[in-house]
């Protein structure tokens, strides 16, 4: 399929009045930034597939200067992100939700919504956890020192996010020697490009 291009958030919400309930998928177009092509953002685009019932999905690439990505309805009891939830209340108050959209709100799996880990309110070590790092001066002064806050908080949210405290206090013993060697965990590294 082919897909549309919006130079304007207007454009977009026309198209979606005319098609939202005719069609099941459409690829919307972007071009990057630096293309000097005017064109509708990321964020744009999601604002008006939420008021319609619709999500972002997949992304592709098309050359150098564009890439697009497939939106379609969104399916009843699906996941919701923080930020699309935010957007949800942003929305309604404007008075810019369609019943569909609305609607799709409603059938959210709520336990389920707002869960993933780059969302989460950030996380602090517990006393117990705090004071084995400090016991270890090196790896305290690297970790307090020099890691930046967001990996910091990554390297928590990884030791806290074990289900089971053996895990929980493996995964902190790592982080702690790591850190005595000035570096970052591995396991959260083997996932960098």
């Amino acid at each position: 399929m082919k897909p549309l291009f919006f130079k304007k958030q207007a454009d977009l919400r026309q198209w979606f009045e005319k098609n939202y309930l005719q069609l099941t998928e459409q690829w919307i177009g972007y071009y990057k930034k630096n293309s000097g092509k005017e064109s509708i953002t990321w964020s744009e685009s999601v604002d008006e597939a939420i008021c319609f019932g619709w999500i972002d999905g997949l992304r592709k690439s098309i050359d150098d200067e564009s890439y697009m990505i497939r939106f379609t309805h969104r399916k009843p009891g699906s996941n919701w992100s923080a930020v699309n939830i935010k957007k949800v209340q942003k929305l309604t108050l404007l008075a810019l939700m369609k019943p569909e959209g609305i609607e799709a709100y409603k059938k959210r799996k709520e336990k389920n919504s707002d869960i993933y880990s780059f969302e989460q309110k950030e996380q602090k070590l517990d006393t117990k956890y705090l004071n084995k790092i400090k016991s270890n001066k090196k790896a305290w002064t690297f970790f307090d020192k020099t890691l930046a806050k967001s990996y910091k908080k990554i390297s928590i949210q990884w030791v806290l996010s074990a289900k089971r405290e053996d895990t929980r206090i493996r995964r902190l013993n790592i982080l702690i020697d790591s850190c005595a060697k000035g570096e970052k965990i591995p396991e959260l590294m083997k996932y960098k490009k």
